[in-house]
């Protein structure tokens, strides 16, 4: 999971965003009107009140706010209709950046380049797989799309994996499936590397991605491999998954060899530049005569090579041709 987050980190109750040395000397001085100003901030109904109210009148005004997003989360309920008509709805204790963004934005607000191609690719698929599925916002849209079809959404963390089955059931969702589990190219347990906070904005199998991490710490958590996973819950028909797992992402396609040469997916897969999987992913998806599209807010964009792009993070991989890549 790596999330779109502001170059400052939002303010979340009862967690200090601020960076300290051991013996505090550079932690911020707060006077007693800014500490409760952001004890306000946070309280309900005022939280509630005042984001419904700004977010009222940014729209009624044609007005776009970044400061207003980044510093002004919304707590408890967040919601936003989808094109079919039905409504997406999230709920979240201002510690996760996916709700924060569909709040203010609106559900196409959270990866722009992304979240419409998925919705629509969904809306057709028999099974999608959401793999590091995090809140569950890719799994909540596939699970609208298509309410005949069946989702599976992967996720090892235990806060964000809570939140996800939350979530599932507050949409009320009977055809999704969630998994507690890592997915790689081995079945097994492994060490997940996450900052030691609660709910993480990036985490991974991946102990080299994750290094630079403050407060690293470990959790040993079950892997599957998905070609098992499919064999044995008698999967058929994987027609759409997404993929984003930090930089673990070639294994998760080499432990699904089998399934994709027999369901040929669509595969939206997060490329992060530079962070390992370029040159892996490359090879995997040649050697399955997939076409690498770069997901942009024009459209996917057939690339030559799988580079990671400095602002827009996913990659769509197909065997479609071009002509069908463009009606998606």
């Amino acid at each position: 999971m790596n999330l779109r987050t502001p170059s400052q980190p939002p303010f979340v109750a009862g967690i200090n965003n601020h960076a300290s040395d051991s013996g505090g000397q550079n932690r911020p001085k707060h006077g007693p009107v800014l500490g409760l100003m952001k004890r306000l901030r946070v309280s309900q109904p005022f939280n509630r009140i005042a984001t419904s109210s700004i977010r009222s009148v940014l729209r009624a005004t044609g007005l776009h706010s970044e400061k207003i997003v980044k510093h002004m989360h919304r707590i408890g309920m967040v919601h936003s209709e989808l094109p079919n008509g039905r409504t997406l709805r999230l709920w979240s204790r201002a510690d996760d950046w996916v709700s924060n963004q569909v709040y203010w934005r609106g559900w196409q607000g959270y990866e722009p380049e992304t979240a419409p191609l998925f919705f629509r690719a969904a809306s057709r698929a028999r099974v999608t797989l959401d793999v590091g599925a995090y809140v569950g916002f890719f799994t909540l849209l596939a699970g609208h799309a298509n309410t005949a079809g069946r989702i599976f959404a992967f996720e090892p963390l235990a806060d964000a994996y809570e939140r996800l089955r939350s979530n599932v059931k507050l949409n009320k969702l009977t055809n999704v499936v969630a998994v507690p589990s890592a997915v790689g190219e081995i079945d097994g347990r492994a060490d997940f590397f996450c900052a030691d906070t609660h709910m993480p904005c990036s985490s991974s199998l991946s102990y080299e991605f994750m290094q630079s991490a403050d407060s690293l710490r470990s959790i040993p958590v079950p892997v599957v491999k998905l070609d098992t996973f499919v064999r044995e819950n008698g999967v058929q028909g994987v027609d759409l998954m997404k993929i984003d797992t930090e930089s673990t992402e070639p294994q998760v396609l080499n432990g699904m060899i089998e399934t994709i040469r027999r369901d040929q997916p669509l595969i939206v897969c997060e490329v992060l530049k530079q962070r390992g999987s370029e040159e892996s992913l490359q090879e995997i998806i040649r050697s399955i005569n997939y076409r690498a599209y770069l997901l942009t807010p024009d459209g996917p964009a057939l690339r030559d090579r799988v580079e990671g792009h400095p602002e827009w993070l996913n990659y769509l991989f197909t065997a479609l041709s071009p002509s069908e890549v463009a009606q998606l």
